[in-house]
């Protein structure tokens, strides 16, 4: 079995809405940003807006579920939907216990990453320029399909139809977990880009998403199973709920007050 660097892909939905209110859409930040931003340039920007509007070609919805089992029987549940438009991407991080359901509305063409919510009956947002400084995983989302790091993959030879897909079963593992994992390699769509949504917010790690480039892997990962090896909790992932069409005002900011970080 393939030794990787395995690390645990899923940010809890209590951790990103916690960038939300703590982190990028304070006053407070916005008073202590620094002066010295990493911007990548305005051509290479251009370039990977044009390859990633044409290269990565999946057009649809689904929803990605995490659950994490804890060894005392508890679990914790984690839903975000994804919608994957011509020119636009959102993903719908569904509100855990009294968290608001919150929208992030990325728009290559417009360079910016609207966030959307609604909070005591009033819809606010945030529009957030489009650079590493504010999307660390930017350059991992909008990289063109196929080109990312290649290895070796442990296929076990199994085969399984999931949400109409054809997947193969990988095995991996390093000194934490074990993986098990389905690939759907037909979907033109990598798994880094997916979790890459994820990771918007000033500082933020790209550890977790990094993860499947240092497997090698370039298809979907519809199921996911980490077992934990010194009694942690286990980790799954499911995408289910594959949709070709959706509602296009999943992209709509009608309503909502905005404010711009510049």
């Amino acid at each position: 079995m393939n030794k990787v660097n395995l690390s645990l892909i899923i940010l809890p939905q209590k951790f990103v809405f916690s960038t939300l209110t703590k982190e990028i859409f304070t006053f407070d930040y916005l008073r202590q940003r620094s002066s010295n931003k990493i911007v990548v340039s305005i051509s290479l920007l251009l370039f990977l807006i044009n390859t990633s509007l044409t290269a990565q070609a999946f057009i649809g919805s689904f929803i990605l579920v995490s659950t994490q089992n804890y060894p005392n029987g508890s679990a914790r549940n984690d839903t975000i939907g994804y919608y994957f438009g011509k020119e636009k991407t959102a993903i719908l991080i569904f509100g855990r216990r009294d968290d608001p359901d919150m929208r992030m509305v990325f728009s290559p063409l417009d360079t910016t990453i609207t966030s959307l919510f609604e909070l005591n009956g009033k819809k606010g947002g945030f529009i957030l320029p489009m650079d590493e400084e504010h999307w660390p995983g930017m350059l991992q989302a909008l990289r063109p399909f196929g080109v990312g790091l290649h290895t070796g993959l442990n296929y076990t030879g199994e085969e399984k139809e999931i949400e109409g897909f054809v997947c193969r079963e990988v095995l991996a593992e390093n000194e934490d977990y074990t993986a098990k994992m389905w690939l759907a390699e037909d979907i033109p769509l990598s798994m880094t880009r997916v979790l890459s949504y994820q990771s918007v917010g000033k500082g933020k790690s790209k550890k977790e998403i990094e993860f499947f480039d240092q497997l090698g892997v370039e298809g979907l990962t519809l199921e996911l199973f980490l077992k934990n090896k010194k009694g942690n909790a286990d980790v799954t992932l499911h995408l289910i709920n594959f949709n070709e069409t959706f509602d296009d005002s999943i992209f709509s900011d009608v309503g909502h007050t905005l404010s711009k970080i510049e």
